[in-house]
């Protein structure tokens, strides 16, 4: 006896790789797709990240990378590639669980942040960061050799080696509304 095939889904129940920035803006929460076994993209910008409040003033650089290895170290994360540029931070790691992950994320982020505007208790700073934090899942292999190059390429452009090179923006993705054709059932 031949077995069923299995059912085709819709868009609505595909596994999505990115999270943060302006992908999800305005649109309900979802949780942060995380994997333990794959490497992952992550990216924290700030526009206000300028000037003394830059993150490549010596002090601030100091600072950001002691935090990233006691944080990486303490939460099992192993950093691949990091860039520490002038209003946007850089990583490619991956986690041992997703809990570690979400810590080292919220711990670079916060102490990041209070440390380079000078806030704290009694003395608020208001919102630093642009958006959520991004981080997208890497595959093995030519993936994530493109993705080290890119965080490499982040580098060498922050200390003058390479030019700047604008980067292609992606139109935000939005899921494909289908029409169901079943009947409503009004009672």
């Amino acid at each position: 006896m031949r077995s069923k095939p299995q059912l085709l889904l819709d868009d609505s129940f595909k596994f999505s790789t990115e999270h943060g920035s302006d992908l999800r803006k305005g649109r309900r929460k979802i949780a942060r797709p995380i994997h333990t076994k794959k490497p992952m993209h992550v990216t924290l910008r700030s526009s206000l990240a300028v000037g003394r409040y830059s993150f490549r003033l010596r002090h601030h650089r100091m600072f950001i990378e002691n935090l990233v290895t006691s944080t990486a170290k303490r939460w099992g994360i192993r950093i691949y590639t990091k860039s520490i540029n002038g209003n946007h931070l850089h990583f490619n790691l991956r986690g041992e669980t997703r809990k570690g992950i979400q810590n080292f994320m919220r711990v670079v982020a916060a102490q990041t942040a209070a440390f380079v505007t000078g806030a704290r208790k009694g003395k608020p700073f208001g919102k630093f960061w642009d958006l959520p934090v991004y981080s997208r899942i890497a595959e093995w292999g030519k993936a994530f050799v493109h993705l080290k190059n890119y965080v490499v390429q982040n580098v060498m452009e922050t200390l003058g080696v390479i030019p700047y090179t604008p980067r292609k923006t992606r139109p935000m993705r939005r899921p494909s509304l289908t029409v169901s054709t079943r009947p409503r059932n009004r009672t």
